[in-house]
């Protein structure tokens, strides 16, 4: 393990300052953003927040309140939010409020920034050391500094850091398999391991992501002995942190769930009057509702699942609704999602011209502005796969880790798919998106084919 640390340390000066350097001026700069957002209080009558050097997210109110309930009822709170959405995130400010209670935002603000940007680094570090290092100034360049990703570090919310867990645990994937150091195996599969269950504490979609990724990585090392018990040992560790919430839950209500909201979520995206995006109309689907709000959940579950099987031609439609929802713009006449308090809306071109005149809300929510949309959707798309196959093709390590983007990616589309269109679930997997489209722009506008014929040398 002295040696691992060693090791770690060597990578991180062996990488080019510049790195660091722009590192550091990110991070000032969101520190220096962080102190001038001015408190307001916001909220409803029953529950008035005030907030203050950060921004407020999606749910960022919802996850306020639950932090409130743990604050004065302890950590078994019988609150209903706490049971109704994963209570791990509002857990987690709860546990920064020990820190201190009158700046906890502030605090919470500037530890999701610390800890995303030394996740990007870490990631980075690993890439530069890779046959694809000529590529990780852009690489680096499209993850740090894009603005919707980069400022969700100072909104109240999850994605940020997912987004630096799978960051973390996507360079532990690439250290092990660029080393194939037997005796540092273990201990890097099981951080990453330990890493998806601090992910899945906070979003329990991430479960299904974290054992693909580890029955991957386990069945890609061949020579590694007792594969299936190392494998069983990452799964116990992965549903270790999830289970918390089930045994915190247990306590507080008497109710065996990580959460409530799964049928209800489902129910959204499905039945006849579903678009695949949000919709006035909880629930249009026959089904006998009727018991706890465990049992009601599950119940609702089953029909929506029933529906899709006994509907399948409208299912499938909205399945696809759902798949494009995921790639859609943060703004324009294409946005579908929870995205409106994302920080650059306030920024974006589109929403200045639509607010300045109806002739700039024609044009960006008429024809023009569709086509716009639609080309940043399939460009966006396109080149993420085109980076893909351009890295499959180097036929080493590279493949492995096309497989590897693409399966973290995949596996939350396909969770996106099955509940509800938005395009804020795109957020915790944008990292490795990004990153396979920086190759794919660089790979055409370079036309620097150097390191794929290197590859085919080798081979």
């Amino acid at each position: 393990m002295k040696n691992l640390r060693i090791k770690q340390r060597d990578i991180l000066t062996k990488l080019p300052r510049k790195f660091l350097v722009l590192t550091i001026l990110v991070l000032v700069l969101k520190v220096f953003i962080i102190f001038s957002i001015e408190g307001k209080d916001v909220g409803s009558e029953q529950s008035i927040h005030f907030v203050k050097g950060i921004w407020l997210g999606a749910d960022g109110e919802n996850y306020l309140t639950a932090y409130k309930s743990l604050l004065s009822d302890g950590i078994f709170s019988k609150a209903y939010i706490l049971n109704y959405w994963p209570a791990g995130y509002p857990l987690l400010i709860f546990l920064f409020s020990i820190i201190s209670k009158t700046h906890l935002l502030t605090i919470l603000a500037i530890v999701q920034s610390l800890i995303f940007s030394l996740a990007a680094l870490f990631f980075i570090a690993q890439i530069f050391k890779s046959r694809i290092s000529n590529y990780s100034y852009l690489i680096y360049a499209f993850i740090i500094l894009n603005p919707t990703l980069t400022l969700s570090t100072i909104t109240i919310g999850y994605e940020s850091l997912v987004a630096a867990g799978i960051m973390f645990s996507s360079a532990l994937i690439i250290k092990d398999f660029s080393d194939k150091n037997k005796s540092s195996f273990l201990l890097l599969f099981c951080s990453s391991s330990f890493i998806y269950g601090l992910i899945s504490f906070m979003q329990p979609r991430f479960v299904l992501t974290g054992i693909i990724v580890h029955v991957l990585w386990i069945a890609f090392r061949n020579e590694i002995r007792f594969r299936l018990a190392i494998l069983a040992i990452s799964i116990v560790i992965t549903l270790l942190f999830p289970s918390t919430l089930i045994i915190r839950n247990l306590v507080a209500t008497q109710s065996f769930s990580v959460s409530t909201n799964l049928g209800e979520t489902m129910a959204v995206g499905a039945g006849p009057g579903a678009t695949g995006a949000y919709k006035k109309r909880l629930m249009d689907i026959p089904c006998n509702i009727a018991g706890t709000a465990v049992e009601r959940d599950r119940q609702i579950t089953r029909c929506v699942m029933s529906w899709h099987l006994t509907n399948p031609k409208q299912a499938s439609e909205l399945m696809l609704k759902k798949a494009i929802y995921f790639w859609s713009p943060w703004t324009g006449s294409l946005s579908y999602g929870t995205m409106a308090r994302n920080p650059w809306v306030g920024l974006s071109p589109a929403i200045k011209i639509a607010a300045g005149s109806t002739e700039g809300y024609t044009l960006v929510t008429g024809l023009i502005g569709k086509i716009i949309s639609v080309m940043w959707l399939l460009s966006g798309f396109i080149l993420m796969l085109y980076g893909a196959v351009y890295l499959f093709r180097l036929k080493s390590f590279e493949r492995l880790f096309s497989i590897f983007s693409l399966a973290i990616i995949g596996s939350q589309m396909l969770i996106t798919m099955v509940t509800i269109g938005d395009h804020r679930f795109r957020l915790p997997i944008m990292p490795l998106s990004l990153m396979l489209q920086a190759v794919a722009v660089k790979s055409i506008f370079s036309l620097d084919k150097a390191t794929l014929q290197s590859s085919k040398k080798r081979k």
